[in-house]
């Protein structure tokens, strides 16, 4: 538990370190000339209102029968810079199965943060946080839950479907790997992210 507290700090420190430089980065003060209010005004802006940095999207999935299994993952994220990105999310999993004339189900739900920077123009590195209540089955309790963390380490590629809509297809990593963990390394997850 130490470690993971250590882990979660530690991440939370660079991620805040690293949008600091961004936002530092992204319009520097020009130097003071006659001319440097005309030259401010030519300039063009990446975004000209907070709406136009805010986005939103997630991972949907289901299938039902004999096993059924329903994913909803919103999230809502919002643009620091052109290339750069922070949000967070719910994470809500349903499973079920019929097994010998009896169902089984369980449910995973918990919270998720990231950040993502756009190495090319539809080509982005990710890292992530979630903690997740998860059954307990090393308990032996009945309707045992525990909490489980995770951090996701890796990228994806967006296909733009419209001025503002885009498919995304991502693969991750989890550092946090253990028993518990409803993913099982690597992670493949497909969305889609929507600007308003």
């Amino acid at each position: 538990m130490k470690d993971t507290n250590f882990i979660y700090k530690l991440f939370t420190i660079a991620i805040i370190l690293f949008a600091k430089s961004i936002i530092a980065q992204e319009n520097p003060l020009p130097p003071a000339t006659p001319y440097s209010n005309s030259q401010s005004q030519n300039q063009t802006k990446d975004f000209n209102t907070f709406k136009e940095r805010l986005f939103f999207g997630g991972t949907v999935g289901a299938w039902f029968g004999s096993t059924t299994y329903v994913n909803l993952s919103p999230i809502i994220g919002v643009k620091i810079t052109k290339n750069f990105s922070m949000g967070g999310g719910v994470v809500y999993n349903y499973f079920g199965q019929t097994y010998g004339g009896t169902k089984y189900s369980s449910t995973v739900y918990g919270g998720s943060a990231f950040a993502r920077y756009f190495i090319l123009e539809n080509l982005f590195a990710q890292v992530g946080a979630d903690r997740l209540s998860v059954p307990d089955y090393t308990k032996g309790i009945a309707n045992s839950r525990t909490w489980v963390d995770n951090i996701l380490v890796g990228g994806g590629y967006r296909q733009q479907f419209s001025d503002r809509g885009t498919f995304v297809a991502m693969i991750f990593y989890n550092l946090n790997q253990g028993p518990l963990s409803p993913y099982q390394n690597p992670i493949v997850q497909v969305g889609f992210n929507i600007g308003l």
